[in-house]
C-alpha cells in the first residue's frame, strides 16, 4: 500500500523510475494472486477500528502523532 501512494503522488508527471516501480508492484500482486484473508462463515464480520493520539506530546517539536488499527471479524486488515 505505501508503494502504491508513493507512486500515486507522481501522476501528474511521471518519471521512468515511476513505471518501473510500478510494474514491480504489479509483478508482485501477478505472483501474490492466491494469498489472502480468510474468514469463516461463522465468525460476523464486525468492523471495528481503534485510534490513538498524542497531540504536540513531543517536548522538542511540539509535533502529533496518531496510530490507527482495524479490525474486520478477528483479523487485523489495517
Amino acid at each position: 500500500m505505501f508503494s502504491v501512494c508513493l507512486c500515486a503522488r507522481y501522476q501528474a508527471k511521471p518519471k521512468e523510475s515511476h513505471y518501473m516501480a510500478t510494474n514491480r508492484i504489479l509483478k508482485y500482486l501477478k505472483g501474490t494472486i492466491d494469498v489472502g484473508l480468510w474468514y469463516p462463515s461463522e465468525v460476523s464480520l464486525n468492523l471495528i477500528g481503534y485510534s490513538d493520539l498524542d497531540f504536540a506530546g513531543c517536548k522538542i517539536d511540539r509535533k502529533s502523532k496518531s496510530e490507527t488499527c482495524h479490525l474486520l471479524g478477528s483479523s487485523l486488515i489495517s
